[in-house]
Protein backbone atom coordinates (compact mmCIF):
# COMPACT_ATOMS: atom_id res chain seq x y z
CA UNK A 1 0.00 0.00 0.00
CA UNK A 2 1.39 3.40 -1.00
CA UNK A 3 2.47 5.60 1.85
CA UNK A 4 0.96 9.09 1.96
CA UNK A 5 3.22 10.60 4.62
CA UNK A 6 5.63 11.97 5.50
CA UNK A 7 5.90 14.22 2.48
CA UNK A 8 9.00 15.30 0.60
CA UNK A 9 10.37 18.81 0.25
CA UNK A 10 12.77 19.39 -2.62
CA UNK A 11 15.01 22.34 -1.79
CA UNK A 12 16.48 24.57 -4.46
CA UNK A 13 17.52 28.01 -5.59
CA UNK A 14 15.16 30.91 -6.28
CA UNK A 15 17.63 32.65 -8.56
CA UNK A 16 15.83 33.73 -11.74
CA UNK A 17 18.59 32.54 -14.10
CA UNK A 18 20.36 29.43 -12.96
CA UNK A 19 21.20 25.96 -14.17
CA UNK A 20 18.61 23.47 -15.39
CA UNK A 21 18.58 21.55 -12.11
CA UNK A 22 15.70 23.67 -10.81
CA UNK A 23 13.79 23.09 -14.04
CA UNK A 24 14.38 19.40 -13.43
CA UNK A 25 13.13 19.69 -9.84
CA UNK A 26 9.87 21.30 -10.92
CA UNK A 27 9.26 18.68 -13.60
CA UNK A 28 9.98 15.91 -11.12
CA UNK A 29 7.65 17.43 -8.53
CA UNK A 30 4.81 17.65 -11.05
CA UNK A 31 5.35 14.08 -12.23
CA UNK A 32 5.40 12.64 -8.71
CA UNK A 33 2.31 14.57 -7.65
CA UNK A 34 0.49 13.30 -10.73
CA UNK A 35 0.86 9.81 -9.24
CA UNK A 36 0.57 10.71 -5.57
CA UNK A 37 -1.11 14.14 -5.25
CA UNK A 38 0.45 16.55 -2.80
CA UNK A 39 3.29 14.24 -1.85
CA UNK A 40 6.12 16.55 -2.96
CA UNK A 41 6.57 20.30 -2.62
CA UNK A 42 9.42 22.62 -3.60
CA UNK A 43 10.92 25.20 -1.28
CA UNK A 44 13.42 27.74 -2.56
CA UNK A 45 16.00 29.12 -0.16
CA UNK A 46 19.17 31.14 -0.53
CA UNK A 47 22.49 30.99 1.34
CA UNK A 48 22.60 34.74 1.99
CA UNK A 49 20.30 34.01 4.98
CA UNK A 50 22.19 31.12 6.60
CA UNK A 51 20.08 30.74 9.74
CA UNK A 52 16.85 30.74 7.76
CA UNK A 53 18.46 28.32 5.31
CA UNK A 54 19.39 25.74 7.95
CA UNK A 55 16.20 26.39 9.87
CA UNK A 56 14.02 25.58 6.86
CA UNK A 57 15.73 22.22 6.40
CA UNK A 58 15.63 21.43 10.13
CA UNK A 59 11.90 22.24 10.25
CA UNK A 60 11.18 19.68 7.52
CA UNK A 61 13.24 17.04 9.32
CA UNK A 62 11.63 17.73 12.71
CA UNK A 63 8.25 17.11 11.08
CA UNK A 64 9.47 13.66 10.06
CA UNK A 65 9.56 14.51 6.37
CA UNK A 66 12.21 14.00 3.71
CA UNK A 67 14.48 16.92 2.79
CA UNK A 68 15.67 16.30 -0.76
CA UNK A 69 18.57 18.30 -2.19
CA UNK A 70 19.69 18.37 -5.82
CA UNK A 71 23.47 18.86 -5.80
CA UNK A 72 25.36 20.74 -6.98
CA UNK A 73 23.01 23.67 -7.53
CA UNK A 74 24.71 26.28 -9.67
CA UNK A 75 22.23 28.91 -8.51
CA UNK A 76 24.13 29.07 -5.23
CA UNK A 77 27.24 30.26 -7.01
CA UNK A 78 30.44 29.88 -5.03
CA UNK A 79 28.80 29.73 -1.61
CA UNK A 80 29.94 26.79 0.50
CA UNK A 81 26.88 26.95 2.78
CA UNK A 82 24.72 24.56 0.71
CA UNK A 83 27.40 21.94 1.23
CA UNK A 84 27.01 22.07 5.02
CA UNK A 85 23.35 23.03 5.52
CA UNK A 86 22.16 19.43 5.67
CA UNK A 87 24.74 18.52 8.27
CA UNK A 88 23.80 21.55 10.36
CA UNK A 89 20.12 20.64 10.14
CA UNK A 90 20.87 17.01 11.03
CA UNK A 91 22.72 18.12 14.15
CA UNK A 92 19.55 19.93 15.20
CA UNK A 93 17.35 16.81 15.01
CA UNK A 94 17.49 13.08 14.45
CA UNK A 95 14.05 13.01 12.89
CA UNK A 96 13.22 12.87 9.20
CA UNK A 97 15.39 11.68 6.34
CA UNK A 98 17.83 13.41 4.03
CA UNK A 99 18.00 12.54 0.34
CA UNK A 100 20.50 13.89 -2.18
CA UNK A 101 20.51 13.59 -5.94
CA UNK A 102 24.06 13.96 -7.22
CA UNK A 103 23.78 15.29 -10.76
CA UNK A 104 27.55 15.46 -10.98
CA UNK A 105 30.29 13.62 -9.22
CA UNK A 106 33.02 12.56 -11.57
CA UNK A 107 33.64 16.07 -12.90
CA UNK A 108 33.28 18.06 -9.66
CA UNK A 109 36.07 20.55 -9.08
CA UNK A 110 38.03 20.10 -5.88
CA UNK A 111 36.59 23.14 -4.05
CA UNK A 112 33.01 22.07 -4.69
CA UNK A 113 33.85 18.50 -3.70
CA UNK A 114 35.33 19.64 -0.40
CA UNK A 115 32.42 21.99 0.31
CA UNK A 116 29.89 19.16 -0.11
CA UNK A 117 31.53 16.68 2.29
CA UNK A 118 29.42 17.58 5.37
CA UNK A 119 26.15 17.20 3.44
CA UNK A 120 27.20 13.86 2.00
CA UNK A 121 28.06 12.53 5.44
CA UNK A 122 24.60 13.53 6.70
CA UNK A 123 22.68 11.96 3.80
CA UNK A 124 20.44 8.93 4.32
CA UNK A 125 19.95 8.04 0.67
CA UNK A 126 21.46 9.00 -2.68
CA UNK A 127 20.06 9.15 -6.21
CA UNK A 128 22.10 9.33 -9.43
CA UNK A 129 20.94 10.36 -12.87
CA UNK A 130 23.41 8.31 -14.89
CA UNK A 131 25.45 5.09 -14.48
CA UNK A 132 28.62 7.10 -15.10
CA UNK A 133 28.09 9.24 -12.00
CA UNK A 134 26.94 6.25 -9.93
CA UNK A 135 30.03 4.20 -10.69
CA UNK A 136 32.38 7.10 -10.00
CA UNK A 137 30.71 7.53 -6.58
CA UNK A 138 31.42 3.92 -5.63
CA UNK A 139 35.04 4.88 -4.94
CA UNK A 140 34.26 7.60 -2.40
CA UNK A 141 34.93 7.00 1.33
CA UNK A 142 32.22 9.56 2.20
CA UNK A 143 29.38 7.02 2.26
CA UNK A 144 29.03 3.46 3.48
CA UNK A 145 29.15 0.60 1.00
CA UNK A 146 25.50 -0.14 1.75
CA UNK A 147 24.43 3.40 0.92
CA UNK A 148 26.46 3.41 -2.25
CA UNK A 149 25.03 0.11 -3.45
CA UNK A 150 21.47 1.09 -2.55
CA UNK A 151 21.56 4.34 -4.52
CA UNK A 152 19.24 4.04 -7.54
CA UNK A 153 20.13 5.34 -10.97
CA UNK A 154 17.07 7.24 -12.20
CA UNK A 155 17.54 8.86 -15.63
CA UNK A 156 16.15 12.36 -15.88
CA UNK A 157 13.34 13.37 -18.15
CA UNK A 158 13.54 16.39 -20.45
CA UNK A 159 13.08 19.81 -18.86
CA UNK A 160 11.54 21.00 -22.11
CA UNK A 161 8.59 19.06 -23.51
CA UNK A 162 7.53 20.34 -26.94
CA UNK A 163 3.83 20.91 -27.24
CA UNK A 164 2.52 21.64 -30.72
CA UNK A 165 5.14 23.71 -32.52
CA UNK A 166 3.60 26.42 -34.68
CA UNK A 167 5.07 26.04 -38.20
CA UNK A 168 4.41 29.70 -38.98
CA UNK A 169 6.39 30.73 -35.93
CA UNK A 170 9.22 28.41 -36.96
CA UNK A 171 9.25 29.98 -40.44
CA UNK A 172 9.48 33.45 -38.88
CA UNK A 173 12.35 32.38 -36.64
CA UNK A 174 14.07 30.75 -39.59
CA UNK A 175 14.00 33.99 -41.57
CA UNK A 176 15.33 35.88 -38.55
CA UNK A 177 18.12 33.40 -37.89
CA UNK A 178 19.26 33.22 -41.49
CA UNK A 179 19.51 36.98 -41.90
CA UNK A 180 19.62 38.68 -45.26
CA UNK A 181 21.89 40.20 -47.86
CA UNK A 182 25.62 39.73 -47.41
CA UNK A 183 25.02 38.41 -43.92
CA UNK A 184 22.56 35.71 -44.92
CA UNK A 185 23.71 32.40 -43.45
CA UNK A 186 24.04 29.09 -45.27
CA UNK A 187 23.81 27.09 -42.03
CA UNK A 188 22.15 27.91 -38.72
CA UNK A 189 24.04 26.12 -35.94
CA UNK A 190 21.79 25.88 -32.90
CA UNK A 191 22.84 25.64 -29.27
CA UNK A 192 20.55 25.15 -26.27
CA UNK A 193 21.41 25.20 -22.59
CA UNK A 194 23.21 27.06 -19.85
CA UNK A 195 26.69 28.13 -20.89
CA UNK A 196 29.65 27.25 -18.68
CA UNK A 197 33.03 25.58 -19.04
CA UNK A 198 31.88 21.99 -19.65
CA UNK A 199 29.59 23.21 -22.44
CA UNK A 200 32.65 24.79 -24.15
CA UNK A 201 31.21 28.10 -25.34
CA UNK A 202 34.57 29.09 -26.82
CA UNK A 203 34.51 26.03 -29.07
CA UNK A 204 31.06 26.99 -30.37
CA UNK A 205 32.51 30.23 -31.72
CA UNK A 206 35.65 28.55 -33.02
CA UNK A 207 33.57 26.06 -35.00
CA UNK A 208 31.60 28.90 -36.58
CA UNK A 209 34.89 30.52 -37.58
CA UNK A 210 36.15 27.22 -39.03
CA UNK A 211 32.95 26.86 -41.06
CA UNK A 212 33.41 30.34 -42.50
CA UNK A 213 37.01 29.60 -43.35
CA UNK A 214 35.79 26.50 -45.17
CA UNK A 215 33.33 28.51 -47.24
CA UNK A 216 30.13 28.01 -45.22
CA UNK A 217 28.51 31.14 -43.85
CA UNK A 218 27.29 29.78 -40.53
CA UNK A 219 25.33 31.60 -37.87
CA UNK A 220 25.39 30.47 -34.24
CA UNK A 221 21.92 30.60 -32.66
CA UNK A 222 22.24 30.49 -28.87
CA UNK A 223 19.16 29.80 -26.75
CA UNK A 224 20.58 29.94 -23.24
CA UNK A 225 22.67 32.14 -21.02
CA UNK A 226 25.62 32.13 -18.66
CA UNK A 227 25.30 31.56 -14.92
CA UNK A 228 23.88 34.55 -13.05
CA UNK A 229 26.89 34.82 -10.75
CA UNK A 230 29.42 34.88 -13.59
CA UNK A 231 28.44 37.82 -15.84
CA UNK A 232 32.07 38.19 -16.81
CA UNK A 233 31.80 34.91 -18.71
CA UNK A 234 29.16 36.39 -21.01
CA UNK A 235 31.30 39.43 -21.71
CA UNK A 236 34.31 37.19 -22.40
CA UNK A 237 32.18 35.16 -24.83
CA UNK A 238 31.12 38.29 -26.70
CA UNK A 239 34.71 39.54 -26.74
CA UNK A 240 35.89 36.25 -28.21
CA UNK A 241 33.21 36.47 -30.91
CA UNK A 242 34.58 39.85 -31.92
CA UNK A 243 38.18 38.63 -31.74
CA UNK A 244 37.40 35.66 -34.01
CA UNK A 245 35.51 37.87 -36.44
CA UNK A 246 32.17 36.10 -35.99
CA UNK A 247 30.31 38.71 -33.96
CA UNK A 248 27.99 39.46 -36.88
CA UNK A 249 27.26 35.73 -37.11
CA UNK A 250 26.18 35.34 -33.49
CA UNK A 251 22.45 35.34 -32.73
CA UNK A 252 22.40 35.33 -28.93
CA UNK A 253 18.82 34.98 -27.66
CA UNK A 254 19.60 34.24 -24.01
CA UNK A 255 17.28 32.18 -21.82
CA UNK A 256 13.78 31.76 -23.28
CA UNK A 257 11.31 30.77 -20.58
CA UNK A 258 8.26 30.23 -22.80
CA UNK A 259 8.54 26.64 -24.04
CA UNK A 260 6.56 27.18 -27.24
CA UNK A 261 8.75 30.14 -28.17
CA UNK A 262 11.89 28.23 -27.26
CA UNK A 263 11.09 25.15 -29.32
CA UNK A 264 9.98 27.23 -32.30
CA UNK A 265 13.25 29.16 -32.12
CA UNK A 266 15.36 26.01 -31.83
CA UNK A 267 13.45 24.49 -34.75
CA UNK A 268 14.91 27.20 -36.97
CA UNK A 269 18.30 25.45 -36.73
CA UNK A 270 19.86 23.28 -39.42
CA UNK A 271 21.94 21.39 -36.88
CA UNK A 272 22.58 21.40 -33.15
CA UNK A 273 26.10 21.58 -31.72
CA UNK A 274 26.55 20.38 -28.12
CA UNK A 275 30.29 19.79 -27.55
CA UNK A 276 30.25 18.57 -23.94
CA UNK A 277 33.70 18.34 -22.37
CA UNK A 278 32.76 15.09 -20.60
CA UNK A 279 30.96 13.48 -23.52
CA UNK A 280 27.29 13.34 -24.35
CA UNK A 281 25.28 11.60 -21.65
CA UNK A 282 21.76 10.75 -20.56
CA UNK A 283 21.95 13.29 -17.72
CA UNK A 284 22.20 16.27 -20.07
CA UNK A 285 18.84 18.05 -20.20
CA UNK A 286 19.93 20.15 -23.17
CA UNK A 287 20.53 17.01 -25.20
CA UNK A 288 17.19 15.57 -24.14
CA UNK A 289 15.39 18.73 -25.21
CA UNK A 290 16.84 18.94 -28.72
CA UNK A 291 16.63 15.17 -29.25
CA UNK A 292 12.87 15.59 -29.51
CA UNK A 293 13.27 17.66 -32.68
CA UNK A 294 13.91 16.18 -36.14
CA UNK A 295 17.14 18.13 -36.57
CA UNK A 296 20.68 16.77 -37.04
CA UNK A 297 23.01 16.79 -34.04
CA UNK A 298 26.75 17.07 -33.50
CA UNK A 299 28.21 16.29 -30.10
CA UNK A 300 31.05 14.49 -28.34
CA UNK A 301 31.41 10.75 -27.89
CA UNK A 302 30.01 9.37 -24.62
CA UNK A 303 32.58 8.24 -22.08
CA UNK A 304 30.79 4.91 -21.64
CA UNK A 305 29.60 2.51 -24.32
CA UNK A 306 26.52 1.68 -22.22
CA UNK A 307 25.66 5.30 -21.37
CA UNK A 308 22.25 5.10 -23.04
CA UNK A 309 21.26 1.53 -22.22
CA UNK A 310 18.68 2.81 -19.72
CA UNK A 311 17.27 5.29 -22.24
CA UNK A 312 16.43 3.45 -25.49
CA UNK A 313 14.84 6.50 -27.15
CA UNK A 314 17.98 8.57 -26.61
CA UNK A 315 20.09 5.63 -27.75
CA UNK A 316 18.13 5.64 -31.02
CA UNK A 317 18.85 9.34 -31.44
CA UNK A 318 22.56 8.78 -30.81
CA UNK A 319 22.66 6.00 -33.40
CA UNK A 320 20.86 8.05 -36.05
CA UNK A 321 22.83 8.70 -39.27
CA UNK A 322 22.05 12.39 -38.72
CA UNK A 323 23.89 12.37 -35.38
CA UNK A 324 27.64 12.83 -35.72
CA UNK A 325 29.85 12.34 -32.67
CA UNK A 326 33.48 13.33 -32.38
CA UNK A 327 36.17 12.83 -29.70
CA UNK A 328 36.14 15.33 -26.85
CA UNK A 329 39.53 16.71 -27.82
CA UNK A 330 38.75 17.16 -31.53
CA UNK A 331 39.73 20.45 -33.14
CA UNK A 332 37.24 23.13 -34.25
CA UNK A 333 37.96 22.10 -37.84
CA UNK A 334 36.94 18.50 -37.07
CA UNK A 335 33.72 19.67 -35.47
CA UNK A 336 33.07 21.96 -38.42
CA UNK A 337 33.40 18.98 -40.75
CA UNK A 338 31.00 17.06 -38.49
CA UNK A 339 28.48 19.89 -38.80
CA UNK A 340 28.71 19.65 -42.59
CA UNK A 341 28.25 15.87 -42.47
CA UNK A 342 25.24 16.12 -40.19
CA UNK A 343 23.55 18.76 -42.34
CA UNK A 344 24.13 16.62 -45.43
CA UNK A 345 22.17 13.84 -43.70
CA UNK A 346 19.28 16.02 -42.56
CA UNK A 347 16.74 13.85 -44.38
CA UNK A 348 17.60 11.04 -41.94
CA UNK A 349 17.02 13.19 -38.85
CA UNK A 350 14.14 12.37 -36.53
CA UNK A 351 12.85 13.44 -33.16
CA UNK A 352 12.25 10.95 -30.36
CA UNK A 353 9.38 10.82 -27.91
CA UNK A 354 10.31 11.14 -24.25
CA UNK A 355 6.76 11.41 -22.96
CA UNK A 356 7.17 8.44 -20.61
CA UNK A 357 10.46 9.57 -19.13
CA UNK A 358 8.98 11.60 -16.29
CA UNK A 359 6.37 8.96 -15.48
CA UNK A 360 9.15 6.41 -15.11
CA UNK A 361 11.30 8.82 -13.07
CA UNK A 362 8.38 9.59 -10.75
CA UNK A 363 7.63 5.91 -10.16
CA UNK A 364 11.25 5.15 -9.30
CA UNK A 365 11.53 8.18 -7.01
CA UNK A 366 8.41 7.15 -5.14
CA UNK A 367 9.90 3.70 -4.58
CA UNK A 368 13.09 5.36 -3.32
CA UNK A 369 11.17 7.67 -0.96
CA UNK A 370 9.07 4.81 0.36
CA UNK A 371 12.20 2.86 1.28
CA UNK A 372 13.44 5.86 3.28
CA UNK A 373 10.05 6.39 4.90
CA UNK A 374 9.82 2.74 5.86
CA UNK A 375 12.97 3.17 7.92
CA UNK A 376 15.39 1.35 5.64
CA UNK A 377 18.17 3.69 6.65
CA UNK A 378 21.32 2.24 5.16
CA UNK A 379 24.38 2.58 7.29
Amino acid sequence: MALSAPSVVIFGSARPVTCAIMDYSRRLCDAINAQRPGFVTIETIEPDRPFAFVGAVAKVLREGRIAHFQLPVEGWGNSVLPGSALMAARLATRKGKIAVTLHEWKSLNRLRYLSMIPDLLATDGFVFVSPQQYEAFQETPLASDAKKRAAPVIPIGPNIMPARIDPDRVAQERVKALGEGARRADIVVGYFGVLYASKRPDLLLQVVKALHEGGDKARLLVCGDFLWDKPQDREAFFALARELGVWDWLDFRGRIDDESELMATLSASDVFLLPYSDGISARRGSFQAVSQLAIPLVSTLPERADEFDLAPALKAKIESPATVLRPIGASPEVFAQAVQEAVARKDAAFGVSLDEAWTRAATEHLAFYDRLIAGERTA
